[in-house]
Formats: C-alpha cells, structure tokens, sequence
C-alpha cells in the first residue's frame, strides 16, 4: 500500500500538498483505490474525495494499525566529517525506529554549528520519505548540537560505541531494557580523552566484531541489534 503523508486535516478529509501532490501522482492512485496518509502519528485509510491542481483532498475511511517499536532509542551521533553521511544515518535510523537524533561535535566530527542546524529542514524532509516507506506515524525528533563534554548518562542503559578500547560485547548489555541512550562516534573515532569522560560518567564502551565499522555503519548495526533482542 502506497503512503503519503498529511499536515492538514479538516474534519474527515486530510490534504496534500506540494511535494506530496506530485508523489501522489507518479504513484498514479485510482479513483477508488486505498492508501494510507501519515496524520499526527496515525495512519489513516483513506480514497480521493477531490483533486486540483495544487491539492489532493483524501476522504477518511479508516485507520491502519501500526507497530510501535519495543525499544525507546536516543542516538547521539557524532556528525561525520563529510555532512551528507548524515543524510543516510538520519533515513536509515528513522526507518529502524529511533526516536531521537542528538547531533553531537566531538574532537574529530564536523565542527560547524550553524552548518548542522541549516541540516535540520532537509533532515525533516528526509525522516518524512522513510517514515513513508516504513509505514511509521511518528516522527524523529533531531535536537540541538551538543557537545559530547555535555552528554550525560540519562537513559536506563548508556552505551557508547569505542573500538579503540577493549570494553563489553553487546551480548553483554542490558539487552532488556526499554530505554537506550547510544553514542556513536564520527570518522576516525574517538580521542583517548574522549573515551575516557564518558566512561567515567558511567556510559559502557562496548565493541562490535570483528572488524572496524564505518560510523553509519556502527549506528544502524547497534540499534538493529537493539531493536531486535
């Protein structure tokens, strides 16, 4: 089933507009044909009430049911020096369920405050396409810039993703709890330093085997593990 998504509802109809007219016409939606349209996490059922040019009116005529996932995910990812990497980890942890993003500047990530949050709209566009495909009402929530200084074990289990320190296996970790904060590390790493402040505030280094990963690499491997045990 083809969805789309809705910001506007008015009474049992829900519009689209702009981008989501014109992926609603490539997908060429028949008359009577059903399809869903995300609306302020639900799914709505829903067929053509009434077409114009700019607009697509869609008539409710039911609600899917969708699964909630079992874990409660922060990842604060440590932005990757080539930016649009970004791009990638944000739509592929929207589809495994991530609830939130914190974009975190680390001694060898992209640096650029301003750069990161002029990000935060095409990231938003992003999360938008893989909700679509995933079939997922809720959106991803991206916070502000933070420094990996900052960060604090907030979560029921903090891990942090270090390959340069011999820490736990995943097997290891709380794989019960519900509420995980991860942090992951950009190109190359983190420093000695770095490694050592969040381990002393309490965050688990853990190492994935057996080899060295990319960092999107790293952050969809431990939160599908995660996702899924």
């Amino acid at each position: 089933m083809h969805v789309f998504y809705s910001e506007e509802k008015k009474g049992n109809i829900l519009i689209l507009e702009e981008g989501e007219v014109k992926h609603f016409r490539v997908r060429r939606i028949g008359k009577e044909e059903e399809f869903g349209v995300i609306y302020e996490e639900r799914i709505y059922l829903c067929k053509v009430e009434k077409e114009e040019k700019s607009r697509i009116f869609c008539k409710i005529v039911g609600q899917l049911e969708t699964k909630e996932p079992h874990k409660d995910i922060t990842l604060y990812q440590c932005i990757t020096v080539e930016l649009k990497t970004m791009d990638t980890i944000v739509r592929q942890i929207t589809e495994l369920g991530v609830k939130r993003l914190v974009p975190i500047i680390s001694e060898r990530s992209f640096r650029k405050k301003d750069a990161i949050k002029r990000k935060f709209e095409k990231w938003k566009k992003i999360a938008v396409e893989a909700m679509k495909q995933a079939k997922r009402p809720i959106h991803l929530h991206v916070s502000e810039p933070m420094e990996l200084e900052e960060l604090e074990p907030i979560h029921e289990e903090n891990i942090v993703l270090d390959n340069f320190y011999k820490g736990i296996k995943v097997k290891n970790v709380n794989l019960t709890a519900e509420n995980f904060g991860v942090v992951v590390g950009p190109e190359g790493g983190f420093s000695e330093r770095e490694g050592r402040i969040l381990r002393e505030k309490g965050f688990k280094s853990v190492i994935l085997e057996p080899y060295t990963l990319k960092s999107e690499t790293a952050a969809v491997s431990i939160v599908s593990i995660l996702m899924n045990c």
